[in-house]
């Protein structure tokens, strides 16, 4: 084996199809190899990931496999999927090309250490359902990661949206790619060598990196886990055999920390209830220990969307808050209390509920009017209020039939208003939702 072969600045190579491609100077180097930017005749540039071959089990196997990856196609365009392999250089070393992170998007390390953030509430909800649905697209593909961690993310603070990266341990069913991964991101079972990873490892360790997204503390590190070094040791008990929720409802010995995990304190309560009870089911000691009750991805996806058309604006401070439909809610910026006038309460999703508050300015989403689509971001309807009354205004090319609680109909055009009285039921052509008012 000749072993690793670094490139040089202006180095031409050959890929699989016969194009050449040169290199231009280098983006980054990780774990696995160092990433370059190449430039094809066209002008045209890509990332290339060259190989620490000497790392890699079973070279030829793995350039197989990235092979078969390029002829299955990315599962969604979030991946930044391998496009073209290189021919092998000395008979050895190799990569592929992919396509370059644009400057607008930032790593998420970044947002973790506080270094870059979110233009509002809605983005960073944007973000985690571009996480989900990327997931879902990868396991609907028969496939599954295998090495998720925060390393894999960009995102753009503006849009939310999210490009996937190191995307070449990527297997199908039932394969194996030889990497198991970061042990704070791991499954416990894959800690503790109880199982190899497999599609339902990954939805762990996505459930870990949606808990970092929202809440930018890990779920399983707290007062019970404050050691000055994290060695191998430490590392099997915390993440393997003997992990705890940091807000586990039974067991308060690995609670943050007041001093240390201030993040985990402040934005835990930013949160309604539903939102803390999925992660209550993804860490707790029947999924950590047994690893069972994990949230699949349609389930992850209706909560987010139900957390996004649950964000209005305090009253009292103007604050963008998560407003909880059928309860009050305290402010957590100028601590008032606030009750929406009730919710509208639509079918269940994934036997997860659908509800979106009676409050000034809660937008509706295509999601909403059609049980069948998955739109969150094409806004369809919103909330508008008067003194002592609230109202829906269509802002869809649809027309709406509303049933009143006499058993009246009316149909509301594009543009008209729906005032929300108790009981009553607006069709919206491929769903339907009733008026529930709180008491």
């Amino acid at each position: 084996m000749a072993g690793f072969v670094p490139l040089k600045k202006n180095q031409q190579l050959e890929l699989s199809d016969g194009q050449i491609i040169t290199v231009t100077d280098k983006l980054g180097e990780g774990g696995q190899g160092i990433v370059y930017r190449v430039q094809y005749d066209t002008g045209e540039e890509r990332a290339l990931k060259w190989f620490f071959i000497d790392l890699i089990k079973e070279p030829r196997k793995f350039y197989n496999r990235l092979r078969d990856n390029i002829k299955k196609g990315s599962p969604s365009e979030a991946f930044l999927w391998p496009e073209q392999l290189t021919e092998y250089v000395d008979g050895e070393t190799f990569g592929y090309t992919m396509k370059i992170f644009p400057k607008s998007y930032k790593s998420f390390s970044r947002y973790l250490l506080a270094k870059v953030d979110f233009k509002d509430k809605a983005s960073m909800i944007n973000a985690a359902l571009n996480m989900v649905s990327a997931f879902k697209a990868l396991h609907l593909k028969g496939c599954n990661y295998q090495d998720l961690n925060d390393g894999n993310f960009s995102i753009n603070p503006e849009s939310g949206k999210v490009l996937i990266c190191d995307n070449d341990n990527v297997v199908g069913y039932k394969q194996y790619s030889g990497i198991l991964g970061k042990a704070r991101y791991m499954a416990p079972e894959v800690v503790r060598g109880d199982k190899q990873p497999e599609v339902d490892t990954d939805r762990y360790s996505l459930a870990v990196i949606l808990f970092m997204l929202l809440i930018r503390s890990h779920p399983l590190e707290g007062r019970g886990t404050n050691f000055p070094v994290l060695t191998n040791k430490y590392d099997l008990r915390i993440f393997g055999t003997n992990p705890l929720f940091i807000f586990d409802e039974n067991d308060s010995s690995n609670a943050p920390h007041p001093m240390i995990h201030i993040n985990a304190l402040n934005r835990w309560k930013l949160f309604p209830s539903f939102v803390q009870d999925a992660f209550q089911q993804s860490f707790s000691q029947e999924s950590l220990l047994q690893g069972k009750n994990r949230l699949l991805e349609n389930e992850w996806f209706n909560i987010l969307v139900r957390l996004k058309s649950s964000i209005v604006r305090c009253p009292h401070c103007a604050k963008e808050i998560f407003l909880e439909s059928d309860r009050s809610t305290a402010c957590p910026y100028c601590k008032n209390s606030i009750k929406a006038a009730g919710y509208l309460n639509f079918p269940k999703r994934a036997n997860r509920s659908v509800t979106v508050p009676i409050f000034k300015n809660a937008v509706l989403y295509d999601y909403h009017m059609n049980s069948s689509s998955n739109d969150f971001e094409t806004e369809r309807a919103v909330v508008l209020e008067k003194p002592g009354k609230f109202g829906l205004r269509n802002d869809s090319a649809d027309k709406w039939l509303v049933t009143a609680p006499d058993g009246r109909t009316f149909i509301r055009q594009p543009g008209d208003i729906q005032l929300l009285v108790p009981d009553c039921e607006i069709n919206f052509g491929k769903c339907s939702a009733q008026v529930i008012v709180n008491n």
